[in-house]
């Protein structure tokens, strides 16, 4: 560590910016000299994606992010609304890796437009009362989507590849509420995440409850979010990079009733 010390704050952050934004934090507790070479803009602008770097256009000619350093721009990359506000992206603060969520409203759901099987609710304002069944809802999107009828039925998702980052491994989410009814049926849910026109999309059975739990297939089940919402994993995927396609995530299940569903989320794999 010495022996940077005497390098240049400039090839210090140089060096820097071929880490992580989480060993970037850790470094610039070691010193002054640390600090200032972490926190400059050479590193950060390393981390965030190409469409808020300095070599995009479109970012250095934006009001609402010019006046900020790398690093402010870099944690102000939350939970932003994009694709006429039916999706959010966000970056993974440890690895910098790219996350979405996307919404119900975005979402191809089978009879989405019945009332006979499904209702849509608006998010009430912040200072509204919060409903006794809505979970608590922090994220952008107006409205979630809730099952009123048991009979069988499909959701399905999608996304282009190139929105996601390269050479990452990825995992995509159901983020839903769960019935408070404690007698409805829990029967297996089919679900499937491959690319489009691809034959090796990964399939596999889940379930929406934790009734038929096995303590060695932990994955397979519902976990909490911390906020009254819980996640299903649906599937993991490898995205290249090099190829830009379309990312499909289905789910085929008879369901309970009153399920909630608040969208799909993908985001990377913790290694």
């Amino acid at each position: 560590m010495t022996g940077m010390l005497a390098l240049p704050e400039g090839c210090i952050a140089a060096i820097i910016s071929f880490t992580t934004p989480c060993d970037a934090c850790r470094l610039a507790c070691v010193s002054t000299t640390f600090k200032s070479a972490s926190d400059s803009n050479v590193v950060w602008d390393c981390f965030l994606p190409p469409e808020y770097s300095s070599s995009s256009s479109s970012a250095s000619s934006t009001t609402r992010w010019s006046a900020l350093r790398k690093k402010e721009l870099y944690f102000c990359t939350c939970h932003n609304l994009i694709h006429n506000g039916k999706m959010s992206f966000w970056l993974d603060l440890p690895s910098g890796k790219k996350c979405y969520m996307i919404s119900a409203r975005e979402l191809y759901i089978e009879n989405g437009d019945s009332t006979l099987y499904w209702v849509w609710f608006t998010i009430p304002d912040a200072n509204d009362t919060k409903p006794w069944w809505l979970p608590d809802y922090r994220f952008p999107f107006a409205e979630v989507v809730g099952r009123c009828d048991s009979t069988p039925f499909e959701i399905g998702g999608k996304i282009t590849t190139s929105l996601l980052s390269e050479m990452t491994t990825y995992v995509a989410y159901l983020v839903f509420a769960e019935s408070s009814v404690q007698n409805v049926d829990d029967g297996p849910v089919e679900v499937t995440v491959g690319f489009a026109g691809s034959c090796n999309g990964q399939s596999r059975t889940i379930y929406f409850r934790r009734w038929h739990q096995n303590e060695d297939d932990d994955s397979f089940y519902p976990k909490k979010r911390g906020n009254g919402w819980v996640e299903s994993e649906l599937g993991e995927f490898f995205n290249r990079g090099d190829v830009d396609g379309e990312l499909l995530m289905t789910i085929k299940t008879e369901m309970m009733e009153r399920l909630l569903v608040q969208g799909i989320e993908i985001r990377p794999k913790k290694e």
